[in-house]
């Protein structure tokens, strides 16, 4: 029992930190499978926050996307739709008593991470506990500018330990007929983990936090 109550301090001393902090870097590994082209991509993207509100919401953290994309990528996916190739790109994330909610990297080959289902931690949460979200798209998104996505989550495991905490979340979305399917690993220490996205045309992607 002693134990038992050990662990369950642990875990809360840290549910209750800010994880997303000034200055923190979350560096990912990301694979990317384009399905039409048989082409495989596998490059680095840095997450850093800079300890400002974002200027499009005032409810979210700014934090700042810097694509490692090597030379050869941008001419093999010349083909592909994408918002634009970019080195760095600014945007926001939620971080309160509720929720973690993360938009992830949409430029250069990985466009259809916006019609996917964000990554999106839910606070107080019970294995078979589901939550559901809607977004609508903006402009500049192409055959997708103006529709709405439909999302929805369950999580599917929970596995608590010593040195952190961590929740397994399956996602769906859902745009005009056309479905994307999502796993995220999150832990109370380092955020999301893993990202893995299996996209409606064939499509797949692969985040893994390197540090």
């Amino acid at each position: 029992m002693k134990a038992l109550i050990i662990l369950l301090l642990f875990t809360l001393s840290f549910w209750d930190a800010t994880l997303f902090t000034k200055n923190r870097e979350f560096v990912y590994l990301v694979q990317y499978h384009q399905n039409e082209l048989g082409i495989t991509t596998n490059e680095n993207i840095s997450l850093t926050i800079t300890g400002n509100v974002w200027k499009i919401s005032a409810e979210q953290k700014e934090a700042i996307w810097q694509y490692q994309t090597k030379s050869k990528t941008k001419p093999k996916f010349r083909d592909q739709f994408s918002l634009g190739w970019l080195l760095t790109d600014t945007t926001g994330l939620i971080e309160n008593e509720k929720k973690v909610w993360l938009h992830p990297p949409r430029n250069n080959q990985y466009t259809l991470t916006e019609i996917a289902p964000f990554p999106d931690f839910r606070k107080n949460k019970k294995v078979g506990d589901t939550y559901s979200s809607v977004t609508f798209l903006g402009s500049g998104l192409g055959p997708w500018n103006g529709k709405k996505v439909k999302c929805n989550y369950s999580i599917s495991n929970i596995c608590k330990g010593f040195e952190d905490s961590l929740w397994t979340i399956k996602a769906t979305s859902e745009i005009e007929g056309k479905l994307n399917n999502c796993e995220f690993i999150f832990s109370d220490r380092r955020g999301f983990i893993a990202m893995t996205y299996s996209f409606f045309n064939g499509d797949s992607m692969k985040m893994e936090l390197k540090k």
